[in-house]
Order: C-alpha cells, then sequence, then structure tokens
C-alpha cells in the first residue's frame, strides 16, 4: 500500500503564527488535520499524521517520523503570516520541482484553495533551507494556505465550513497525486438566497428546515 506523511504544524507550546483576534495556526491546521483523517479513512491509503492533538513534536521528530514510516510523499500544513497586515495569499514551497506529479499537486492546491478564499494564487516556490523539506528523504511539500495576519484571512480560518473545504481540496489531490480511484459520491450546496436584513435570512432557513432541510444553514 501506498504511504503518506501528513505534518500538521507546530502544536502545544508552539502556536505558530497567531492572528490579531488570537487565533493559532497551531489549532487551525489541527483542524484541517482531523477533517483530513476523517476524509482519507476509506481511502486505498496508508496515512500518517505527525500530531493528532495539541502537543509539540520537533522538526527533528517530524522528519525521523517520515523518514522511519517510509513515506512516497510528505506534506506539511501551515498558515503564513507576515508584517504587512493587507497579505493574502496561498503558496506551497518544495525543496526542488523535479517530481512532475507533485509540481502539479502543489499547482493543483494553489489554484484551488485561492478560490475558496478568493485570494492570491501565490504559486510554487522552492526552498533549500526549510527543514522538513531539506532533510526528508521522500519528495516533500509544504502548504501556506493563506496569512493569518490579515484579519479577513483570521476570520475566514475560524469558518468551519471553509477549513473543510481545504481539507477536501487537499484530499481530492492527494488521490489524484497517488492516482487513487473512487466511488465516492458528488456533493452538491444549494444556496436559497441573499438578504440585507438577517431576520429574512433566518425565516428562511427556518422554511427550509420545515420543509425537511434540517441541515440548512446561514453564512455570514
Amino acid at each position: 500500500m501506498k504511504k503518506l506523511v501528513i505534518d500538521l504544524g507546530h502544536g502545544g507550546h508552539d502556536p505558530g503564527a497567531v492572528g490579531k483576534c488570537g487565533t493559532k495556526e497551531s489549532d487551525v491546521v489541527l483542524k484541517i488535520g482531523k477533517y483530513l483523517e476523517s476524509m482519507l479513512k476509506e481511502v486505498d491509503l496508508d496515512v500518517r499524521f505527525t500530531r493528532m492533538s495539541d502537543k509539540y513534536v520537533s522538526l527533528g521528530d517530524r522528519v525521523e517520523f517520515a523518514n522511519n514510516f517510509g513515506a512516497d510523499y510528505f506534506l506539511s500544513i501551515h498558515i503564513n503570516s507576515a508584517s504587512d497586515s493587507s497579505v493574502r495569499g496561498v503558496e506551497v514551497w518544495q525543496y526542488n520541482n523535479d517530481d512532475k506529479n507533485l509540481n502539479e499537486f502543489c499547482s493543483s492546491l494553489c489554484n484551488e484553495i485561492s478560490g475558496i478564499f478568493n485570494i492570491r494564487n501565490r504559486g510554487m516556490k522552492l526552498s533549500k533551507s526549510l527543514y522538513v523539506l531539506k532533510n526528508t528523504s521522500m519528495k516533500a511539500a509544504l502548504l501556506e494556505v493563506d496569512f493569518i495576519s490579515n484579519s479577513f484571512c483570521e476570520k475566514d480560518l475560524n469558518n468551519e465550513d471553509n477549513l473543510k473545504d481545504v481539507a477536501r481540496v487537499i484530499k481530492d489531490n492527494v488521490l489524484k497525486l497517488y492516482n487513487i480511484k473512487t466511488s465516492e459520491r458528488i456533493l452538491y450546496k444549494v444556496c436559497i438566497g441573499t438578504y440585507m436584513e438577517k431576520s429574512n435570512a433566518i425565516s428562511c432557513m427556518n422554511t427550509a428546515k420545515s420543509k425537511g432541510f434540517s441541515d440548512a444553514y446561514i453564512i455570514f
């Protein structure tokens, strides 16, 4: 069976980047990881996570874990930050770009995640200094979902539906990367309307629920 290690950045006493309202990078990527774990359970792929709780794992331990496991690929998930709070965008880092399949994986992640948040696609970048890229024995990529230093980004990252969408994009592209076919059903979302008054939105949602659509909800 093919193998994948998913690394959820930071954790424990290391929160990573922190937004102005206190949202921690470590918490956001952990939530994405938990959605991913659930989505990948039925897939014919041996997936291991470097952490699945709010605990600290050193960079050395993350690399050692992946190398000992013998993964085919390594994906590290992070949230970016910048001194300029206006900056937004998704980017993916690699040590080099000599793996065509991984290049396509990284490009698709950027395209699709930028669409979720309507943010800039900053594309694929190369780094010889990022520890987990430099020291893993398999091909590796490091995803920076967006910039938590931006207040709009921080709000978006506190929306569970957005995190589920990010996880779903990662899952779908992992399947493509490993050429795994599934019989999963495609699900479609239906939007009923947009309202200036919150009371009207609530009334519409309650009407939908009364008609049997119990999972109807409001997006702000």
